[in-house]
Parts: C-alpha cells; structure tokens; sequence
C-alpha cells in the first residue's frame, strides 16, 4: 500500500510539472492596438490580454512618444482577471509605445512594449 501511495505522489508531482501553467508567465496575448497598428483616432483605447491571471492592482502601464515622452492614462477596470485597459486623450499624430509591466497570479514579473503610431483621418 505504502508503495502506491508513492508511486500515486510521484505521477502527481510529474503531471503537476508537466502542466504549462504549473511555471507560466503573463504573456501578452493580444493588445489593442495591435503591435505595429496604425490608428486613426486621437483617442486611443489600450487593452492588454495575457494569457493568465494578473495581479491588475500591481501591473503598470506607460505611454511615451519615441523620445520617451510620457503622456497620461485613464486606467479603467475590467471583467477580465486577464486584461488591463486604459484610454490615452488628445494624441498628435507621430509614434508611440505602450510600456507594460505585469504580475502574474504565480509571481512571476514580465513586461514588453506594444508600439503603434496615430495618423488623423
């Protein structure tokens, strides 16, 4: 008996390690605007979708031009324990990179930038 008990731990543990969320990272599976994306709106509404859970009230989001400009967000909240959003006003056409710094729900930390460029109608 003692040596099923063992053996039933031991396939645990392996299944448990083999789990791709067992040691997963936020990954940022899709954003709005899309990496790359053109926008025609001064107006841009910024959605961050990762792959698991975050800790939203520990994650950071920064908007600067390309000579690291900051310009102000609206955080907003969200349904999603996957998601973060935040809406950025009034911005002049040219480029721009949204800066993300997530906390997964395992502790682990990862971020990565998203950039796009606002071109008026």
């Amino acid at each position: 008996m003692a040596r099923f008990c063992g053996w039933t731990v031991l396939l645990a543990l392996l299944l448990f390690a083999a789990s791709p969320a067992a040691f997963a990272h936020a990954i940022l599976v899709h954003s709005i605007p899309a990496d790359q994306a053109i926008a025609r709106s001064r107006q841009i509404d910024i959605v961050l979708d990762y792959n698991s859970r975050i800790e939203a009230s520990r994650c950071t989001v920064r908007l600067t031009d390309l000579a690291g400009k900051a310009f102000p967000l609206q955080m907003e909240s969200s349904a999603k324990p996957s998601e973060l959003k935040a809406v950025a006003h009034n911005l002049a056409d040219g480029k721009y990179q949204i800066h993300w710094q997530v906390l997964a729900s395992d502790g682990h930390i990862t971020r990565g930038d998203v950039a796009f460029t606002v071109a008026g109608k």
